[in-house]
């Protein structure tokens, strides 16, 4: 900063200065001054503050400018806390700074409405783009990658809900014990799971298949089946979810941004402490589903057991989809029901096993 006497002229016409609010560093109280720009010489390096009792000469070298944002006008940082703030968006034209053309383009560019609405349709896009692709495949991946403690802690947590939400399952101890040989001969294979049993109370008819490796049978499902084939088939259709991690995939879908911010910190906290609430109101996508069929019919097939019975089962679901609370997490749907008839079709004719 270079001060001058207060006679000092100030040369240029009117055009050539602007008035200003100037802060001078010294005292807070802001001044009203005008804005010039220095004759001579220096023209083209140097502008002049003129508040009236006091005039200051500064270099555009030494100036730091703050472009107009919105409504907020442009503002020059000087030296020793000085401070220039304008009072319109516009610069003046033979103000030198260099940063002027592209922060006076920036403000244009705010204040287009072409601009904005392209803005608009572009976030659109983006925001679906990442929410049909994005989160599904982040889903995926952090459910591969999650360690075994964090699906132990949601699948406990999710259990734990679930067990409040039921009772004491009736069904005898001989019972229980006849069902989870069933699933350790013709389902568990290399990934055996925990068979838990309950009565369904609000739950109903229903199957679960929990992070922490565990599969919840309801009495109500038990007692739907007309067959112990039918169990065997629905037993494998969530070993299906499980193998695949299903359920983590679905949950770390609904969670959306959480999902991102998990992914990207490593920090699980928010996971741990949300998933097993969404777990329990959400239900398994159409693909999801179409997957674990394949797997349950698949599982059938190489136990030399009818996939039809498979079939049946979902058909009993579907007529008295009214009352079987499985269909609200496992909708059967048209598609499924043909899809698995169409396997069963196939499928040689086989003695079951069992």
């Amino acid at each position: 900063m270079l001060p001058s006497v207060d006679t000092a002229a100030v040369k240029g016409d009117s055009a050539a200065s602007v008035d200003v609010i100037f802060y001078d560093g010294i005292v807070s109280r802001p001044q009203q001054a005008v804005l010039s720009r220095q004759g001579g010489a220096q023209e083209k390096t140097h502008i002049i503050v003129n508040t009236g009792t006091q005039q200051f000469c500064y270099a555009y070298q030494d100036m730091q400018l703050i472009g107009a944002l919105g409504q907020i006008n442009p503002v020059i940082e000087l030296p020793d806390e000085a401070r220039i703030e304008f009072l319109q968006p516009q610069l003046p034209a033979w103000f030198n700074i260099k940063s002027k053309t592209i922060n006076q383009r920036i403000w244009y560019l705010e204040r287009s409405p072409l601009l904005i609405a392209c803005s608009l349709v572009l976030m659109v896009v983006i925001i679906g783009v990442v929410v049909k692709f994005g989160v599904p495949y982040s889903a995926k991946q952090l459910a591969w990658h999650l360690p075994a403690n964090t699906l132990s802690s949601i699948g406990a947590q999710a259990q734990e809900q679930i067990e409040q939400m039921t009772e004491k399952s009736q069904l005898t101890a001989a019972r229980q014990q006849q069902i989870r040989q069933l699933y350790s001969r013709y389902v568990a294979g290399q990934q055996p799971a925990k068979l838990v049993f309950r009565q369904g109370a609000n739950l109903g008819a229903n199957a679960l298949a929990l992070p922490n490796n565990t599969i919840v049978l309801t009495d109500e499902l038990v007692q739907l089946a007309q067959d112990d084939r039918e169990l065997i088939g629905v037993l494998a259709h969530e070993q299906g979810h499980l193998t695949e991690r299903h359920t983590m995939q679905q949950v770390l879908s609904a969670l959306g941004m959480t999902v991102f911010i998990t992914w990207i910190t490593g920090d699980v906290s928010d996971l741990v402490s949300n998933a097993p609430y969404a777990l329990l109101t959400l239900s398994y996508s159409r693909e999801f589903e179409r997957q674990a069929d394949l797997y349950a019919v698949q599982t059938l097939s190489r136990q030399q057991i009818p996939v039809k019975y498979f079939a049946h089962f979902l058909k009993r679901m579907e007529k008295d989809d009214a009352d079987i609370e499985l269909l609200s997490t496992h909708p059967a749907t048209t598609a499924r029901i043909q899809a698995v008839e169409a396997f069963a079709r196939q499928q040689p004719t086989v003695q079951s096993s069992r």
